[in-house]
């Protein structure tokens, strides 16, 4: 986790461009002619700094970026507020990278100050990306437990912008100990803010909350409510619209690369039902795998889990069923096998930042209801669905 992240300050005049690509996005900045690299951070923290005076990306397609800048100056300037605190990432070669800008009057939590406090509560892998840190901790005086006769714990995971643009979060998680698969309910019903009080990065309070909440931090009513979701899971089976939009996700993760190969050999459910033979690639999605041996092995374990749904609903293409039918029909899988599909491919096939957009599917799933939520309880084998008449499938 050891990075450069230096912090300075400037007018916002000192920002100009000194390249964009073909298709006009920025690629070269100088901030005081020391050249450096824009993130999305920092364009959407600038415009979120001055949203009050109707600065928005827009903006910078009818206007060029020194002159939208300029004219916030020329305003904001009288008020004496277009002095920005910004934080570089260097790592000593190429450009620095340029992460998000604040008033100075914002808090901020230091990169090295984090560290320190991460260190001392025993964070489990602490990892830096993109101006967040993010880290996994265990809740105090919580107890293992077991849902369809797998043992889970509790976890949280907390991600903390170390360039003063957010507050930090934290993400309720459980582990799934059989093949350590992380959960994380990465949606706003398990999700909790740090307030980290006013002031600069000088002012005690800013470390002090989050040591604070690293120290306390208990919330048994979301822990329950998650325990909660995932029993229902194991009762229900998942829709073809449900599955449907994991597998869009997966091909879209494949096809930009962001799929990993692991060491995992041992009880990993991806693993096991890649080494089915009695599967046949197909169907919607195979052929994104452009025979990368991991995008293969998760479209084989995928298809395996799920079963060949075109072939069972006799259809050429899952879209080819409307978005409403989709959800009244099942796959072959339950809900809780959907999430555990999902929760190991982010934990073990990719990395934290990448794994979210797949945390972030099962977020919204255990958030809402599921849409054959139950139905395990009536229709304990798939094959029920086609031999009972009252099903209404």
């Amino acid at each position: 986790m050891v990075q450069a992240i230096q912090y300075d300050a400037a007018p916002i005049t000192a920002f100009k461009v000194l390249e964009t690509n073909e298709n006009g996005r920025v690629t070269v900045m100088s901030v005081d002619d020391r050249p450096v690299e824009p993130t999305s951070r920092f364009w959407t923290s600038l415009c979120s700094t001055f949203s009050s005076y109707g600065l928005s990306t827009k903006l910078f397609r009818l206007f060029t970026h020194q002159e939208v800048f300029q004219r916030v100056s020329d305003v904001v300037g009288v008020e004496g507020k277009d002095r920005l605190r910004f934080a570089l990432e260097d790592h000593g070669a190429g450009n620095p990278k340029l992460l998000a800008v604040t008033h100075s009057t914002k808090p901020l939590i230091r990169y090295e100050r984090i560290r320190e406090v991460l260190q001392r509560y025993g964070a489990q892998n602490p990892e830096y990306r993109g101006g967040i840190v993010r880290s996994t901790h265990e809740p105090k005086h919580m107890d293992d437990f077991k849902i369809a006769g797998d043992g889970f714990k509790h976890q949280y995971a907390m991600e903390t912008p170390i360039d003063g643009f957010g507050k930090p979060l934290i993400y309720l998680s459980l582990l799934r100990q059989i093949c350590t698969n992380g959960m994380i309910g990465y949606a706003r019903a398990f999700r909790t803010e740090i307030n980290i009080g006013r002031g600069n990065d000088d002012n005690a309070d800013t470390m002090f909350s989050v040591s604070r909440a690293l120290d306390s931090f208990s919330n048994e009513e979301g822990y329950a409510a998650l325990r909660a979701r995932f029993e229902a899971a194991a009762n229900s089976w998942a829709s073809v619209f449900e599955v449907n939009r994991v597998l869009k996700v997966i091909n879209k993760m494949a096809q930009r690369g962001m799929f990993q190969q692991t060491d995992l050999k041992h009880n990993g459910v991806i693993d096991s039902l890649a080494l089915r033979r009695d599967v046949v690639l197909g169907g919607d999605g195979a052929n994104l795998t452009e025979q990368n041996p991991v995008n293969i092995k998760l479209q084989r374990a995928f298809t395996q889990m799920v079963g060949d749904l075109c072939s069972i609903y006799g259809i050429a293409h899952l879209d080819a069923i409307s978005a409403k039918r989709m959800q009244k029909i099942p796959a072959r899988c339950s809900m809780y096998d959907l999430l555990n599909f999902v929760t190991e491919a982010a934990t073990h096939y990719c990395d934290e930042k990448d794994g979210r957009l797949l945390q972030a599917e099962v977020g919204n799933f255990i958030s809402c209801e599921y849409d054959l939520e139950g139905t395990r309880e009536t229709h304990s084998q798939f094959q029920d669905f086609f031999t009972d008449l009252d099903s209404g499938v």
